[in-house]
């Protein structure tokens, strides 16, 4: 019967069930401003938040970049499985560092308007796979 089933059982098979892909989560609580537009060099999804809003990682992974550019500010970017990156652009904190592993929704950095192509407080986010930008909206299970 249902009542006996044992739910433990399903769970570990259902995490061990084989997957291409990382399952990524919405980086931030924000309000979606512009979309992925590779033909305008838009790369990635634009999210409009209050500077100083908490920029979660959108999958396990680990830090392989966490710094400053100028065009981009603060920027953290994460190693995912089956060569996928994410990328954070704008931050006004970093608090992940290179070579830390994270986990699905921890904190990396709080949202801000660093850096020279950024034109208010926003967190802008890019998932690229094998080398090339993919529209993140492919990948997200929410946006």
């Amino acid at each position: 019967s249902i009542l006996s089933f044992d739910f433990s059982d399903f769970w570990d098979w259902f995490s061990a069930a084989p997957s291409d892909l990382p399952l990524f989560r919405k980086p931030i609580e924000g309000f979606l401003t512009d979309d992925f537009k590779p033909e305008n060099g838009h790369f990635g999804l634009d999210y409009s938040v209050k500077e100083g809003s908490p920029v979660f990682a959108s999958a396990n992974g680990y830090v392989i970049f966490s710094d400053f550019t100028v065009d981009d500010g603060n920027m953290v970017i994460l190693a995912h499985r089956n060569n996928f990156i994410t990328v954070y652009k704008h931050c006004s904190v970093l608090i992940k560092k290179v070579r830390d592993r994270v986990t699905q929704g921890e904190i990396l950095a709080l949202s801000g308007n660093s850096g020279r192509l950024s034109y208010g407080p926003h967190l802008h986010f890019e998932i690229w796979k094998e080398g090339t930008t993919v529209d993140p909206r492919q990948y997200l299970l929410n946006y």
